[in-house]
């Protein structure tokens, strides 16, 4: 006879599965209802995502968090990157500190950060415009870019550079030939999931996005404050999909790609 609890632990993890799911799915198939209220029968259809194109402030809101994203991506990176190389070659006494305030910013909620940014930025004059919404994204997801870049130094080998440096290799070349091939499923990791950060960082770009331009979070919420349509539910599948494909990705390049790159440069 089999044990209660492993049927239990199965039966509950189906139930939660389900729970999580739900939400999800109802929004994904409401956005392929023909009706506007979700009403039953079901009517397969895909008007509403055809809608979507034809709204014009969802396409410009899209536009808005798309081109905010890959610039605060760019510099999360950039300084993210630059800022785990400095926090592997230190001591305890540098990284204690850093990994403090990284720590906060994960932890915090984002409305006291959100908040505590507009105090700030008021102070030096830049109120709520794209410089103060742009280096506000990238302060709140280079700490993901931090924790993945730099986990992946620690695990590297020092054997690799020493040889360079051995044949003759500067630093610099050390550096984008040795160091940055290693890292770099890392750094790509690390910019899709700071690029996903910054996209739906709703938090931020409420209180700081500069007057008449609106983030497509911002968009949503305005839209859904007076009930959610099934433009809406479209708009969400396609977020949703985008996002497990992301997430798929992330998965496959921090797994696979980093077993590659560590074959081939051991092959070398």
């Amino acid at each position: 006879m089999k044990p209660v609890l492993p049927r239990l632990l199965k039966v509950w993890l189906v139930i939660m599965l389900v729970v999580l799911a739900l939400p999800l799915l109802s929004m994904i198939a409401l956005g392929l209802n023909h009706s506007r209220y979700g009403t039953f029968p079901f009517q397969f259809s895909l008007e509403w995502y055809a809608a979507l194109g034809n709204d014009q402030a969802l396409v410009d809101a899209l536009a808005t968090s798309l081109n905010l994203a890959t610039q605060a991506t760019i510099f999360a990176v950039i300084v993210g990157t630059l800022l785990s190389i400095g926090m592997v070659r230190s001591g305890r006494f540098v990284n204690l500190p850093v990994n403090g305030l990284l720590l906060s910013l994960l932890t915090v909620p984002a409305l006291i950060l959100a908040a505590g940014f507009v105090i700030v930025f008021g102070w030096f004059g830049l109120g709520s415009g794209s410089v103060g919404l742009i280096v506000a994204s990238v302060v709140t997801s280079m700490p993901f870019v931090v924790l993945i870049v730099s986990g992946r130094l620690r695990e590297l080998q020092g054997s690799y550079a020493e040889a360079a440096r051995s044949l003759g290799a500067g630093p610099l070349r050390v550096f984008f030939t040795i160091t940055v091939p290693l890292i770099a499923p890392s750094i790509v990791a690390g910019a899709m999931l700071a690029f996903v950060i910054t996209f739906n960082n709703f938090a931020i770009q409420l209180f700081l996005a500069p007057i008449g331009i609106s983030t497509l979070p911002v968009q949503i919420y305005s839209m859904v404050r007076l009930g959610v349509t099934p433009d809406v539910d479209a708009l969400a599948t396609i977020i949703i999909l985008a996002t497990i494909v992301l997430v798929v990705v992330i998965n496959w390049i921090t797994g696979n790609a980093a077993k590659i790159f560590t074959a081939t440069n051991r092959g070398r």
